[in-house]
């Protein structure tokens, strides 16, 4: 029930995925990412020092990224602009389209690329419709705009489901082991 929704992977924060070991297990050549309470804590303005080095680590590594959010196009920009890296605002997530257009900026095939985002109902949904990895952060900050704020509830029943069944295990440490 709701496979579409489930991401392949869950973790605390984007900082628990290491780059190294995820290029090297799965192929990993290109990162879909989304913005708000994945890289960035939401309605804030400040980068946290470890989710700039992991930005940093994912280009030495010569993995491509790519910020698709549903966002204003000033504020994905901005930050597009700090980390140097392309984006897509205003995506309508989980619709194919961002994820498409996202996917032909990276220049990678779907195999080797990957979905990290915080909200199944846009990131992960989209992601796996086009089969993309897809990993599941929990969200920076529990403060969320008023749409994605309707969400979170069915996200957190959903989730808690899932870990009670065993149906995803949110992994401790960093991941890939």
């Amino acid at each position: 029930m709701f496979g579409i929704l489930k991401p392949k992977v869950y973790v605390d924060s984007i900082c628990n995925i290491d780059l190294k070991k995820l290029k090297k297990v799965k192929n990993i050549k290109g990162i879909i990412v989304d913005l708000d309470n994945t890289l960035i804590a939401w309605g804030r303005k400040e980068i946290d020092s470890k989710i700039n080095d992991w930005i940093k680590e994912a280009k030495r590594l010569k993995l491509k990224l790519c910020i698709v959010s549903n966002t204003s196009s000033k504020r994905v920009a901005k930050f597009a602009e700090i980390f140097e890296i392309p984006y897509s605002s205003n995506s309508f997530k989980p619709f194919n389209s961002p994820f498409i257009k996202a996917i032909e900026i990276l220049n990678t095939a779907p195999s080797e690329t990957m979905v990290i985002g915080d909200q199944i109902f846009t990131d992960i949904w989209g992601g796996n419709r086009l089969k993309l990895f897809t990993i599941l952060v929990t969200p920076i900050v529990k403060r969320d705009s008023i749409g994605t704020f309707l969400h979170r509830n069915f996200e957190k029943i959903i989730i808690s489901f899932w870990l009670r069944r065993g149906i995803i295990k949110k992994e401790i440490g960093n991941w890939p082991k």
